[in-house]
């Protein structure tokens, strides 16, 4: 398993495009993964919430949630070395924290599958 300190942040917008142009996509209720096989040797998370969630505290809020999410699920599972750019869908404002975890566990096990 990783600690939070080795998950690395995806920062640049080129890195963004990357995953989103060149990378596998698995939807979820309320969130949707995509990643893109990366040659890091820690994974790397982008999150991404775009304006139709709402105003920018509720942005930030949603984002506040995924880190932790991530945060979460980095110390219980493994996860494999990919670029991961996670993206907030309108459900994520409102769901149970619990809820949204277990949706996050299973979009990661079928990253492997």
């Amino acid at each position: 398993t990783f600690s939070i300190m080795n998950a690395l942040k995806i920062r640049k917008r080129e890195e963004y495009a990357l995953v989103f142009t060149n990378g596998k996509k698995i939807n979820g209720k309320n969130l949707i993964l995509q990643y893109l096989k990366a040659n890091t040797e820690n994974p790397r998370f982008g999150i991404t919430a775009s304006k139709k969630i709402g105003n920018a505290v509720k942005r930030n809020y949603v984002k506040r949630r995924i880190r932790s999410l991530i945060n979460k699920t980095l110390s219980q599972s493994n996860i494999s070395l990919k670029n991961y750019v996670i993206v907030a869908k309108k459900g994520s404002l409102s769901v149970k924290f619990d809820d949204l975890y277990d949706e996050l566990k299973l979009l990661f096990n079928k990253v492997d599958s």
